[in-house]
């Protein structure tokens, strides 16, 4: 059994993969650490304390705030997609009492003012939803023998990227703290656009996560969604979106729905090709990256989702 550690962004996408995370994992997701990317840092850490708020009594994760730039001191959000709070603007439909709950929170810690815990006995995976700047301090705090392994949602090799065209937003984000990351010697699995974009989460199909009931939660992600795939109803001509972040929490849980094959990978840091991606076939290579597998599995679990 191992225990759990989310990165992320906390972007929409990032909040329905946190959802599907503590759902499967329970008490094994003990940490969740913030870092810039969809939204500001700040942002990110508000909408973990609210996921967290909301998931309670059943989940209780630590959380933990991180890098507010790229390693080269780059910044960019991508809150015209996601939403001024990162959310779709759905906080601002939260209960007062919720609000007050996450606003009183103190026990937020700073990344890099906590201490590291490298002989705990317990192997850790870390599962990064955002740009990688926060990965190398975090396997520093557990120890480089405690990693079990590292899955990444990130990149692209087949397809065009989503912030570029030759680049994903999280590698292009801090293409310098991933490329460090690959070569650190643990293993790596990555989740690229390629995979993603052969899973559509339908608008029908998270509508229809209020039909249990009308949670705060299950309002969040419906709401906050609602307002995404509207972006992507424009952009990429689908009414509904692909859930990034939730495959990448999906392989990091299930590795076994998923087909993966060993690479080298490079990428690019100059100013005209940031965070470009490129990969050369290689078993010996401790980094694989996902490309298909039983994609049923996750549409099927996407579908019948209880909130």
């Amino acid at each position: 059994m191992f225990r759990y550690h989310i990165d992320t962004d906390m972007g929409v996408d990032d909040g329905l993969a946190l959802v599907i995370g503590s759902r499967m994992l329970g008490s094994a997701l003990t940490a969740v650490s913030t870092v810039f990317g969809n939204v500001p840092v700040h942002l990110a850490t508000r909408n973990a304390l609210i996921f967290r708020q909301l998931l309670q009594p059943d989940c209780r994760f630590r959380i933990i705030a991180g890098a507010d730039r790229a390693s080269d001191g780059y910044f960019r959000d991508a809150r015209h997609i996601h939403g001024e709070d990162g959310l779709g603007g759905a906080t601002a439909g939260l209960s007062s009492s919720v609000l007050c709950q996450v606003q009183s929170e103190t026990d937020v810690a700073s990344l890099s003012e906590v201490v590291p815990n490298s002989t705990a006995d317990q192997k850790v995976v870390i599962i990064g939803l955002g740009p990688t700047t926060n990965m190398i301090r975090l396997v520093e705090l557990y120890g480089q023998s405690n990693v079990e392994r590292i899955v990444l949602m990130g990149g692209v090799f087949l397809d065009q990227g989503n912030i570029t065209s030759y680049a994903e937003f999280n590698a292009h984000s801090d293409p310098f703290a991933l490329r460090n990351l690959l070569d650190i010697g643990v293993q790596i699995t990555i989740v690229p656009l390629d995979i993603c974009r052969k899973i559509q989460l339908s608008r029908s199909t998270v509508r229809s996560y209020l039909d249990i009931g009308q949670s705060s939660l299950a309002r969040l992600i419906v709401d906050s969604h609602m307002k995404y795939m509207d972006f992507y109803n424009e952009w990429e001509g689908v009414d509904g979106c692909f859930p990034h972040d939730a495959i990448a929490v999906l392989v990091a849980i299930v590795p076994e729905w998923f087909y993966q094959i060993r690479a080298r990978i490079s990428v690019d840091i100059s100013s005209e090709r940031r965070g470009k991606t490129s990969m050369s076939f290689d078993q010996s290579s401790q980094v694989s990256v996902v490309f298909g597998g039983a994609l049923k599995n996750v549409r099927d679990l996407l579908r019948t989702l209880r909130i």
